[in-house]
């Protein structure tokens, strides 16, 4: 099983009007390490059509992770509001990568600012 912090992300969302139907993806998600190298990316399909059978790893280390389009608001709040996030891939079973978090204490909340004691 590999994992890999991200620590910086990018975004490729896809307009296209009618060739939309000639290009799988919705969107792309780069994923990168302390060092902004790119180690695998979220790829959100249009449909299940164009979804492989399972994700890959390259030897390099490169995860593929396939989403469908519904998944994004879920992967991008993932990145923009947790802290560390994980992308992993288990070649048993079925050769999954997924986009994570590590453990949190329950009932953790958002951290709020103080509220303003003085007079407005």
């Amino acid at each position: 099983m590999l994992v890999t912090e991200i620590k910086n992300y990018d975004v490729a969302y896809y307009a296209g009007g009618r060739n939309v139907a000639s290009y799988p993806y919705r969107a792309i998600i780069g994923l990168r390490n302390e060092n902004n190298e790119l180690v695998g990316a979220a790829y959100f399909h249009h449909d299940s059509s164009t979804m492989p059978v399972a994700d890959t790893m390259k030897g390099n280390g490169y995860i593929s992770c396939h989403y469908l389009a519904a998944d994004y608001p879920h992967i991008i709040d993932l990145l923009r509001n947790e802290k560390p996030v994980f992308v992993e891939f288990e070649v048993k079973p079925g050769n999954i990568a997924s986009i994570r978090t590590s453990a949190e204490p329950v009932g953790e909340g958002e951290i709020s600012a103080a509220p303003n004691s003085g007079s407005e």
